[in-house]
């Protein structure tokens, strides 16, 4: 009798076991499949060629999907390569942390003790800037500045610490640690940093102390890794192009690192287990802590390389980054209250489409955590300031072409008042794009925006040079003689 029953209770026992995870399998399979059909539509939306994104547990991939072409027309399969702009920083962080362990690097270091080179803000600024205050980017670098040190692409850019030379006049937002402004200038200034305290490049101790350690094998941190890397994609004229392909040598640290799906779950399954192996669980914990006490532009904290909280729910306690470079854009979103992390790239991105292209990641994040995505954004914006501009060169063009027309013409005998007064309209609408290229040149320089907003920056240069030509042309109508009156 007891072994029967020993038996009964044994069966029974084995078919709760085998029962109970069905409904929530069920239920996950659902989610997944609502999030899968969810970054279809908005891949549709937003003309992305190419996408993959995964579920994250602590011990890896959940769940993971892939579509579309990479910018040589293969199909995106896990093993594609892309690269994941300021998703780096959460990396170049922890990386810098694995330093602060080792006790070869503290927080409280003061930055210049490291770099000579650094001399932002002057003597008195400078002295006082630490290692904290670039990890959580309040060590007052505008981000204005952010293009003066940035993108630079080729084999002979200046290292780290040469670059932060640039940095030298730019006038500080407040003391350090008094305002939060995001800027890539604070981690390039921590790979510097890197590099002078190990003495070796900063992608080489990057790969030893965190990538190879995480599991992320596949990892892109310096030129070589960079040539299996395909070109992403801007859009240009609201088509995508596969023609963004430039890669900074030295900018791993701030978002010029890559990778392949595996690569990005493995570091986002790394922070899930509390950063074992390559971090305590106390440095994980002060990562994340930090940015609690730091408020960041956009309602959300600013930790060492994290950006905490600062969504709605149910995201109000995500821990998360995005990031984009010209051509490739990424997110890790972390949520403590699941213990999973949902992770993506794609291979399209341009500053004019920041919201819309990132959306694809927020709300899948809110899928996954139980919520509803919320409305896509609108494009308008882009379209206005591409097909704007694009407007107003074509009428600079039509209006040099009838300028010139005007010229070929025998000479009328309009009075020199109303030559004038048309001569100087003209001049002023024709000098207008010119201006506009002038103070942009002055801000940015130039090769930010053709390399960030490619037809944008075309038409500009278009519309600046034939408005130029346009007031030339128009001022030389107003000065030549008139044709003398019959009567």
């Amino acid at each position: 009798m007891r072994i029967r029953l020993f038996l009964r209770l044994g069966t029974a026992l084995l078919l709760v076991l085998l029962c109970v995870p069905l409904v929530p399998a069920s239920a996950q399979s659902g989610q997944y499949a609502a999030i899968d059909a969810l970054v279809r539509e908005r891949m549709r939306d937003t003309h992305v060629p190419g996408l993959a994104y995964a579920v994250v547990g602590p011990d890896g991939p959940i769940h993971q999907r892939t579509w579309g072409t990479d910018g040589r027309g293969d199909r995106v399969t896990p093993e594609t390569p892309f690269l994941w702009g300021s998703v780096a920083k959460p990396v170049t962080a922890t990386a810098v942390m694995a330093l602060v362990q080792a006790r070869r690097l503290g927080l409280g270091d003061r930055v210049v003790d490291r770099l000579p080179e650094f001399r932002f803000g002057g003597a008195a600024h400078v002295s006082r800037v630490t290692v904290r205050h670039l990890l959580n980017q309040t060590a007052g670098i505008p981000a204005s500045a952010t293009f003066k040190v940035t993108d630079c692409f080729g084999a002979g850019c200046p290292r780290p610490a040469e670059r932060l030379r640039a940095l030298d006049g730019v006038t500080p937002l407040g003391p350090p640690g008094s305002r939060y402004a995001y800027s890539s200038a604070n981690y390039l200034a921590l790979a510097a940093v890197v590099e002078s305290v190990t003495g070796r490049p900063y992608a080489e101790h990057l790969r030893r102390s965190v990538l190879a350690p995480a599991g992320m094998d596949g990892a892109i941190a310096d030129a070589g890794a960079a040539e299996r890397l395909p070109p992403g994609h801007q859009l240009l004229w609201g088509f995508p192009a596969a023609t963004a392909d430039g890669f900074d040598h030295h900018g791993v640290g701030y978002g010029y690192l890559g990778g392949d799906l595996d690569d990005l779950t493995a570091f986002a399954a790394l922070q899930l287990r509390s950063g074992s192996p390559v971090l305590t669980p106390d440095s994980a914990r002060a990562m994340r802590e930090e940015g609690r006490l730091v408020p960041g532009g956009d309602g959300s904290g600013y930790g060492y390389g994290w950006r905490i909280g600062g969504l709605d729910a149910p995201l109000d306690d995500a821990i998360w980054h995005t990031g984009g470079v010209p051509g490739y854009s990424a997110m890790v979103f972390l949520l403590p209250r699941q213990n999973v992390a949902l992770v993506l790239h794609q291979n399209l991105y341009g500053l004019l489409q920041d919201s819309a292209v990132m959306r694809v990641g927020f709300d899948a994040a809110r899928l996954l955590a139980g919520g509803e995505p919320a409305e896509p954004p609108s494009a308008a914006g882009h379209h206005l300031t591409v097909w704007g501009i694009t407007a107003v060169a074509v009428l600079m063009l039509l209006a040099a072409g009838r300028s010139v027309q005007l010229l070929r013409r025998p000479a009328g005998n309009a009075s020199t008042r109303r030559r004038a007064t048309v001569a100087a309209a003209w001049v002023l609408a024709g000098a207008s794009p010119g201006i506009g290229l002038v103070a942009l040149a002055g801000r940015v320089g130039l090769s930010a925006p053709m390399i960030w907003v490619p037809d944008a920056f075309l038409a500009l240069c278009v519309a600046a040079a034939a408005g130029t030509a346009t007031a030339a042309l128009r001022l030389a109508l107003a000065v030549r003689p008139t044709r003398a009156d019959p009567r």
